[in-house]
Parts: structure tokens; sequence; C-alpha cells
């Protein structure tokens, strides 16, 4: 009888725990194997073939595999990142630096020193065009400037962009046009945008959230894709789905 399998992995810096559900019986299985940090897609399929060697299970019958993994959280941690450029709502462009203007409350103030931006103010490109809060636009979006912008990074071979225009989340139409001249311009380039990131008020967290997003974005792509080919080659027939960092329920990758 043919099994209704869910496989989820977590990969951590030091192992990786694998847990099988066969759904049939309701049966609950756990395995753990040491974690690849130069690669992690090769403890995430190890640990999957020793549970399936384990239990005598077939990858063939495995409907769903849920994946949790730290590799954003690390990359931002270790400062591993992409190199990227941001662009922002002219008179912005010092949001970033400027934060929220005081320190943590556990922190020295004399001895607390503010974080490195993952993106310094030389690659921050402003923009003319306005929204107001309640998504009215007061200004019209000037493409010149976003395409001798795109320009400019695609002459510096930045291919992580992130796009955080002043009330977006009330209107993202200057965002999705941005993304639009990107796409024509310079295709190679993966595009974050404050809109579909964090679409919330609040100009310091929404662009730190989303130049974080576009930080981690090629690392995190080039590990899906890899990922997603080696359970192709095991033979697995269920899709990849991920688990946010917020704990949210899991994306298909595709």
């Amino acid at each position: 009888m043919e099994h209704l399998l869910s496989v989820a992995v977590d990969t951590g810096g030091t192992f990786t725990d694998i847990t099988l559900v066969d759904r049939r019986t309701g049966k609950l299985f756990k395995a753990k194997t040491p974690s690849t940090p130069e690669d992690p897609s090769l403890g995430f399929v190890t640990g999957m073939r020793r549970i399936l060697a384990e239990t005598g299970m077939r990858a063939q019958d495995i409907s769903h595999v849920f994946h949790g993994t730290t590799v954003a959280t690390n990359t931002i941690l270790e400062m591993d990142g992409a190199e990227c450029a941001l662009l922002t709502t002219t008179g912005f462009r010092h949001v970033l630096e400027i934060g929220r203007h005081d320190i943590p409350r556990n922190e020295n103030i004399y001895s607390w020193v503010k974080p490195t931006r993952p993106v310094p103010v030389e690659r921050i490109y402003e923009v003319d065009g306005r929204m107001d809060f309640e998504g009215h636009e007061l200004a019209l979006l000037c493409e010149e400037q976003v395409r001798a912008a795109i320009a400019r990074i695609k002459q510096r071979n930045i291919k992580a962009i992130a796009v955080f225009y002043l009330h977006s989340y009330a209107n993202a139409r200057h965002e999705q046009r941005t993304r639009d001249i990107i796409a024509q311009a310079y295709p190679q380039a993966l595009v974050s945008l404050s809109f579909e990131v964090l679409p919330t008020f609040r100009e310091f967290e929404r662009s730190m959230a989303t130049l974080l997003n576009c930080y981690v974005m090629p690392k995190v792509s080039r590990y899906v894709t890899r990922l997603e080919q080696r359970i192709v080659d095991e033979e697995v027939n269920g899709r990849l789905l991920l688990m946010k960092s917020s704990g949210a329920g899991p994306e298909r990758t595709s």
C-alpha cells in the first residue's frame, strides 16, 4: 500500500533534525545528523536518507517536504550577504543611518556602537516622486532618475536591489513601476520591494526589513535551487515548502 509521508527538516548550525510522519497511521519517526555549513543541502539529504533507511519507507511516497533553516539569519549575523543597492524617495537617503535616535535599553550609552548598515550611503540612490499616507500621488515617479540609478548600479555589477519609497504601503504603484524598469534595464538583478516585504508605516523598520531581505536573497536563492535539485535527484515527489522566519506557515518555493 502506498504510504502518504510528510518529512520536516530543521537545519541548525550543529545538527540537522528530521521528522517523518506516516499520515495513514499517524506514526512519527525522528533522526538527527551533523549539519554541513559549507552546503546545508548536503546535511538535509543525508538526514532524509537516514530516516528513510531506518523506517524502511520510500522517498517516492513523500508528498510534503517542510523545511526550516537559519541560512538567512546566519547570513545577517555573520555579515556575509550580497552587495546591495537601495532606491529611495528623495530626502530619505539617510533613514538607515539615522535609525530610531536611541540605543538598546540594556546597553551602555558610552560604549554601544551602532551596527554597520547592510548598505553604505554611497550605494543609496534618491528618486523623485511621492505618495501621501493615504496613497494619493503628490509627485510623479521620475523614471529617468530610476533608469540613471539602475545604469550606475549595473556598472558596479551589483545584482541585488532594494526599493523603498515613502508610503508605498498605501499605494505601491511607484515601486511596482520601478520593478518593471529594473526588469527591462537589468533583468539579472534580484529585486526586493518594501510594500511586499513589510507593508506598514515606519520608514526605518520598513527600509531595513526590505534591505535585509535583499541582502540574503542571492545566498538563499542559490541554496533553495540546490536543495530543490537534490530533492528531485532523491526521487522525492513532494514539493519543498519553506517556513518563514516569523514562524508563519510554509510557502511553496515555486
